[in-house]
C-alpha cells in the first residue's frame, strides 16, 4: 500500500522541526554557558578608576534660566530638577550590560555606575519635558536651546528630535533642520527610522 503524500510531507516536517529544536537548544545552552562564564569572570575583576569616564558636563549658562515670577510653576520646577541634577555625576552608559560594566570597571563600581547612568536617563527625560513645556508656553527660542542640549548629549528619546525638528521648521531654520536630520541619520538609535520618517513629514 502506498503511503499518502501528505503523510510523507508531515513526517518530513516533523523531522525538520525536531532538528531545528535540537539545534536551537544546543545554541541556547552554548549562549547561556558563555554568558555565565563571562559573568563569573566579571565577578573577580578588581575595582578600576572611573576618572576617564565620559562625564556629561553642561554649563548652566547655556540653558535658559527663568526666575519664578517670569514663568509658570511647571517650567520653574522642571528647570530646577535639571539644575540640581547637574550637580551630580552623569554618564551615558546605554548599550552596556551590567556584565560589560563589571568587566571594564570592576564589580565594586557597579552600583556607582548604575547611579551615573540613572542620572543620565533622568536628565534626558527632564530636558525633553522642559523643552516641551517651553514650547507650549510659546517660548520657542528657549525650547530650542533646551532641546539642543539634549541632542548634544545624544538623548535617544524620539519625540525630542521630532519636536526640535518641528521648531526648526517653525523658525524656517533649514540649516539647523538639515543638520539635525544628518545627526539622527548617523546614529544607531533603535527608533532611528521612526525619527527620520517623522522629520521628513514635517
Amino acid at each position: 500500500m502506498r503511503i499518502p503524500i501528505f503523510l510523507i510531507s508531515f513526517f518530513i516536517l516533523c523531522i525538520y522541526v525536531k532538528v531545528k529544536i535540537i539545534k536551537s537548544t544546543k545554541e541556547d545552552k552554548k549562549s547561556n554557558k558563555a554568558f555565565w562564564d563571562r559573568e563569573e569572570k566579571a565577578m573577580f575583576v578588581r575595582k578600576k578608576s572611573l576618572e576617564n569616564l565620559n562625564y556629561i558636563l553642561i554649563n548652566k549658562n547655556d540653558l535658559p534660566i527663568f526666575e519664578k515670577s517670569s514663568c509658570c510653576t511647571e517650567i520653574y520646577n522642571i528647570q530646577n530638577k535639571v539644575l540640581n541634577l547637574l550637580e551630580h555625576k552623569i554618564v551615558n552608559l546605554n548599550g552596556k550590560t551590567n556584565t560589560d560594566l563589571k568587566m571594564e570597571y570592576g564589580t565594586a563600581n557597579l552600583d556607582t555606575l548604575i547611579t551615573y547612568e540613572n542620572n543620565y536617563n533622568i536628565l534626558v527625560r527632564n530636558l525633553y519635558k522642559w523643552g516641551k513645556l517651553l514650547h507650549e508656553s510659546n517660548k520657542i527660542d528657549e525650547a530650542i536651546q533646551v532641546l539642543e542640549t539634549g541632542v548634544n548629549i545624544n538623548t535617544d528619546i524620539s519625540n525630542h528630535y521630532i519636536l526640535l525638528g518641528k521648531l526648526y521648521k517653525t523658525k524656517k531654520d533649514t540649516e539647523s533642520f538639515n543638520s539635525l536630520y544628518s545627526h539622527v541619520n548617523e546614529t544607531r538609535f533603535i527608533l532611528k527610522d521612526k525619527i527620520l520618517n517623522a522629520l521628513s513629514s514635517l
